[in-house]
């Protein structure tokens, strides 16, 4: 008999769950943390935000490892430093960046075995898996852009005997592009564009089967931002983002089919700025999703500028 394991991460990270986070499961690599001015890095210096997320998970979905339902919460705290140099390469500035997680998740999800349905009920907590990312970013008076290769690596704790885990056990490779219009009329347009390479969770073992190894397939996703200033300080707007799997996952070095998934999410979003502190929220829902995580996820976001 097969018992179900899924790995939540939430953040971001907010800006991730984590795919959190997103947030997602068997990844790390989440949506969420881009919004308002996603291309547009901050003046040179040091920034931090602080990313406050809830998720009200209504579904568990993963049609390849038999999970077909489930419910629970995920509460995340995620600390993100930023420094942006005076000078770069190709008329750019240099942009340094880490996403730090703590969270909390409980779940409880059901699991299509053999013998019948069976409920894994499970929790896990404290720090997640962090990010470290390098890159360039450029201005211009209206477009605003910058490229940075994120590494999530796998510092959160990862209990094979577990059904839940606060980290993945794997390294994510994930180049990131992402682009700020602000025009005269007071719209912004914002897009980022990430794609993950997973690595192996070598310490996974599958049981019933035995196999050992996870692997989540790549993947492509987008966090995109559509909003208005309603005067100089507070903007209103549509956020949301796009996450499609390209490859069905491995298990034991073979393919589990219908592992692949995609989801497609949207909410309300608003910022307010004064000098150099800013606060954010956004409600976000999935619209449509398959083999994820499916969460309404509510999101406070704290920045400053040193």
């Amino acid at each position: 008999m097969k018992r179900a394991r899924i790995s939540i991460f939430a953040l971001f990270l907010a800006a991730f769950f984590l795919s959190s986070p997103a947030h997602a499961f068997n990844s790390s690599s989440f949506n969420g943390t881009a919004d308002f001015y996603a291309g547009a890095a901050p003046p040179p210096g040091l920034h931090l935000i602080d990313y406050n997320v809830f998720l009200d998970i209504k579904k568990v979905e993963n049609k390849g490892q038999g999970l077909t339902g489930g419910d629970g919460s995920l509460t995340a705290v995620a600390f993100r430093p930023i420094f942006v140099s005076e000078k770069g390469l190709f008329g750019g500035n240099f942009l340094l960046h880490s996403i730090i997680p703590i969270l909390s998740v409980e779940a409880n999800v059901t699991a299509q075995t053999p013998g019948g349905p069976v409920n894994v009920e499970g929790h896990d907590g404290g720090l997640g898996d962090i990010y470290f990312g390098a890159g360039l970013a450029w201005h211009t008076k209206t477009w605003h852009w910058l490229t940075v290769l994120d590494v999530i690596t796998p510092t959160g704790a990862f209990d094979a005997k577990k059904p839940i885990n606060a980290g993945n056990n794997a390294f994510i490779i994930e180049p990131v592009v992402a682009v700020t219009g602000l025009f005269d009329n007071g719209i912004e347009a914002s897009a980022k564009l990430m794609y993950s390479y997973h690595t192996k969770n070598s310490d996974y073992i599958e049981a019933g089967s035995g196999l050992k190894g996870y692997q989540t397939g790549q993947a492509i996703h987008m966090d995109y931002m559509l909003n208005y200033a309603v005067t100089p300080k507070f903007k209103l707007g549509v956020t949301g983002w796009v996450w499609r799997g390209l490859q069905d996952d491995k298990i034991g070095g073979t393919k589990r089919p219908d592992t692949k998934d995609r989801e497609f999410s949207m909410g309300p979003a608003a910022r307010y700025q004064d000098g150099k502190f800013a606060l954010m929220g956004k409600y976000v829902i999935p619209v449509s999703a398959e083999n994820r995580i499916e969460a309404n996820q509510t999101w406070i976001d704290l920045v400053y500028s040193f």
